[in-house]
C-alpha cells in the first residue's frame, strides 16, 4: 500500500510540475524539500552534525546550510521530473560548461571514459544533460527499495538515453560499455562500508569506493572528474577536470594515491558550495 501511495504522489507531482510554467515549476519541489526537512528530524540532525564536524561552523550556520541542502534536494526532484522534456537548446541555456573538452579528449583515446562525480548539485541532471548532448553515457545506479518507483525513475533515465547499470552487475556491464567507447558514470562519495579503502575525508576516516581506479586500471579507460553546482532554478555550472590515467601495473599504494586525489577534488568542490552536497548520508559510518 505504501508503495502504491508513493507512486500516486510521484505521478501527481510530475503532472503538476509539467503543467506549471517553467519559471515557477520549482514550487512543488520546494514544497517537498520543506516537508522533508520537517518530517525527517533524525536526518536533519545528522546533516547538521556532519556539517559542523567537517566545516567547523557554528550551530546556527550548520542549521542554515542544512535548510539549503533540503531545498536543493527538492529542486533536484522537480528538475528530474522535467528531464525528459529538455532539449539540447534548453541544456545550453541552463548550464555553464567549464572545460568539457577534457571529456572529448578522453573519448578520442577510444577506451571509454569513467566519469567520477559526487552527490553534488543536481547529480541526476548531470547524466541527463550529457545524454541529451549526444554522449553515450551509462550510470551505475542503486536499485530503489520501492520497485515501482525504481521503474518510474528509470523510465525517465532511459527515455533520455542514459544506460542503467545496476550495482550488482556493475563490473561486467561497465567493462562492456567501456569497450564500446562509451561513458560509465559513478558517484564515489558515499560510505563504502567493508568494500572500501580507509581514507581521511574532511579530516575524519571514511570508507571510500575504489571502483573508479579499479575500472581504470583494468580497462585503460581514463577517469574524468566532473562536478555539478546549482546556481539557481534551472541554472547550473559544470566543472570538468583533466583526464587521469591509471597504469595497468599500478600497485595498491599507487591506486590509493590516485583515489585520494579524487577524494581531495570532491572535498574542494563541496567546500566551494556546501549546500550542494547531500550531508544527510552517513558518510563516516564505517569508522564512527
Amino acid at each position: 500500500m505504501i508503495d502504491k501511495i508513493t507512486i500516486f504522489l510521484y505521478n501527481l507531482f510530475r503532472f503538476i510540475t509539467l503543467k506549471l510554467p517553467r519559471k515557477i515549476a520549482y514550487l512543488p519541489g520546494k514544497f517537498i524539500g520543506y516537508l522533508a526537512y520537517l518530517l525527517t528530524p533524525k536526518r536533519r540532525k545528522l546533516a547538521q552534525k556532519n556539517i559542523k564536524k567537517a566545516l567547523g561552523v557554528s550551530d546556527a550556520e550548520a542549521k542554515k546550510i542544512t535548510k539549503k541542502v533540503y531545498l536543493n534536494l527538492g529542486l533536484n526532484f522537480a528538475e528530474f521530473l522535467m528531464e525528459d522534456q529538455f532539449t539540447e537548446a534548453d541544456i545550453e541555456e541552463m548550464v555553464e560548461f567549464n572545460n568539457l573538452e577534457y571529456l572529448d579528449q578522453a573519448l578520442e583515446e577510444n577506451k571509454g571514459v569513467i566519469i567520477y562525480s559526487a552527490h553534488l548539485g543536481n547529480w541526476e541532471l548531470l547524466g541527463a544533460l550529457l545524454a541529451i548532448k549526444g554522449y553515450k553515457i551509462n550510470s551505475i545506479a542503486k536499485e530503489q527499495k520501492n520497485s515501482l518507483f525504481d521503474q518510474k525513475i528509470n523510465e525517465i533515465r532511459r527515455g533520455i538515453g542514459i544506460g542503467i547499470i545496476p550495482k550488482g552487475l556493475a563490473v561486467r556491464k561497465a567493462f562492456k560499455a567501456l569497450r564500446k567507447n562509451e561513458i560509465v558514470a559513478l558517484l564515489g562519495d558515499q560510505d563504502a562500508r567493508s568494500k572500501g579503502w580507509k581514507m581521511n575525508f574532511f579530516g575524519r576516516p571514511a570508507s571510500v569506493f575504489l571502483g573508479a581506479v579499479q575500472f581504470a586500471q583494468r580497462t585503460g579507460a581514463p577517469i574524468v572528474p566532473i562536478f555539478f553546482h546549482r546556481q539557481g532554478w534551472l541554472e547550473h555550472e559544470l566543472i570538468c577536470y583533466p583526464p587521469i590515467k591509471i597504469a595497468a601495473d599500478s600497485s595498491e599504494a599507487e591506486l590509493k594515491v590516485e583515489l585520494k586525489r579524487l577524494l581531495d577534488l570532491t572535498e574542494k568542490e563541496i567546500e566551494r558550495s556546501p549546500e550542494d552536497w547531500m550531508w544527510l548520508h552517513r558518510r563516516w559510518k564505517k569508522y564512527n
